[in-house]
């Protein structure tokens, strides 16, 4: 007696006695279609305990020297060596033994913990996330993005087809990737690039070029706050040779030319924001234009961008002009898109540009929703860049009006907040 039955054993316990179907079914008492059935499931499938026992009193049945080859092909201490077999088995025994083989590991393949449900479920809570994120305070939104990856993670821990396993180290990469822009968001610039390394991790394990694309981009602005300019730019190239839209490529020249102006060049500068400008590619891919949200780059980021590099290099009128663009296509835009946090950033880019130009009044104007923004929607880097707006009115010209005392408080008490 062998205990528990599958339709594994079933099928070997035929082959060793030489049966057909029929023969067997007829042997044991019970319908063909029925031994079909435990074959057809394999391990995964066992007898009912009246058949079992019809089982175990065939195998009693077998001869000495089948049942020898047989047990010795169901024990489960080691797996068969193949290369021995032929000295114990007959040539047919080998070959239906290797079949055996080929239909149990076809059937675990087959088998998965990922149905399109799941997946279908996972693609709209990540394309939510990336939208609902520039509406929403980050650290409220990083709980969500937990919560999603780690459904992911279990999945990954479990059994799926390869086509499916592609996906949810997809999924785990964009939401590794919007993690990466929470942890800059909030002023954790480590966990970012800790973020962004394992976001570059599962595109690769993915093979999407658009979260390649993406991710290189997200990896060079983490570099670039974090001083390292030149890492930064070679990032941003690195990701271009991955972009296969034209968002993927305006969003990376427009990343390099900020670094480039951090670094003083302003004939890469211009180099790079004409190439942007000029960029003809219509095609799409599904994270850029399909889910976009975090991942996309419309016009108004790209206003954004545009003008903070010029601000970077202390040019007040195209960055007047690019901010001022930025600005107004947000506020004409739908509310659903209407990012604040970058909203905000291209209203303090505006008003460093007034300052440039002697403007105080109209920095002012331009900084009076941005310091009334609820505390839980002020991002680090508008910390940063009104920092910088407290060094220009405290210089010569600027410290001794009473309007930039006024102005210098206010920023104090939204930065202590």
């Amino acid at each position: 007696m062998v205990g528990e039955w599958t339709g594994r054993e079933a099928r070997a316990l035929r082959d060793a006695q030489r049966m057909s179907i029929r023969e067997f079914a007829a042997h044991l008492g019970v319908h063909e279609r029925l031994v079909s059935k435990w074959e057809a499931g394999g391990s995964r499938v066992r007898p009912r305990p009246v058949n079992q026992a019809a089982l175990d009193t065939s195998l009693a049945r077998c001869d000495a020297a089948v049942h020898a080859r047989f047990a010795s092909f169901l024990a489960p201490a080691a797996e068969p060596d193949l290369l021995a077999v032929p000295e114990v088995m007959s040539e047919r025994e080998l070959i239906m033994a290797a079949a055996h083989e080929a239909s149990e590991h076809a059937a675990k393949a087959e088998s998965t913990n990922v149905g399109t449900t799941t997946l279908a479920q996972l693609d709209a809570d990540v394309r939510r996330i990336a939208r609902e994120y520039a509406l929403a305070a980050p650290a409220s939104m990083t709980v969500e993005m937990l919560r999603v990856r780690r459904r992911v993670y279990r999945l990954l821990d479990g059994h799926q087809k390869p086509v499916d396993t592609s996906h949810l180290y997809l999924l785990a990469g964009t939401l590794s990737g919007l993690l990466a822009n929470a942890s800059t968001d909030l002023g954790y610039l480590d966990a970012a690039g800790e973020q962004i390394r394992a976001a570059w991790a599962y595109a690769e394990l993915s093979g999407n070029n658009g979260l390649r694309a993406w991710t290189r981009g997200m990896h060079a602005l983490i570099e670039n706050w974090s001083d390292r300019p030149r890492n930064a730019i070679q990032l941003a190239r690195s990701g271009a040779e991955f972009a296969q839209s034209g968002t993927a490529t305006v969003r990376l020249l427009n990343i390099e030319a900020r670094v480039w102006a951090r670094l003083g060049s302003e004939s890469d500068v211009d180099r790079c924001l004409r190439q942007a400008e000029s960029c003809t590619d219509a095609r799409v891919d599904d994270l850029h234009d399909d889910v976009g949200g975090v991942f996309g780059f419309a016009a108004p980021k790209a206003a954004y961008y545009a003008g903070a590099t010029y601000v970077q290099l202390g040019r007040a009128d195209p960055a007047l002009a690019a901010t001022e663009r930025a600005i107004a296509l947000y506020e004409a835009g739908p509310a659903a898109r209407r990012s604040y946090g970058t909203e905000s950033l291209a209203r303090v880019d505006n008003a460093t540009a007034h300052l440039l130009n002697g403007g105080l009044d109209a920095a002012a104007d331009a900084l009076r929703p941005v310091l009334a923004l609820p505390e839980d929607r002020r991002i680090a880097q508008l910390g940063e860049r009104l920092i910088g707006i407290r060094r220009r009115i405290a210089a010569p010209g600027y410290r001794d009006a009473v309007e930039a005392r006024g102005l210098d408080e206010q920023i104090e008490d939204f930065c202590a907040s």
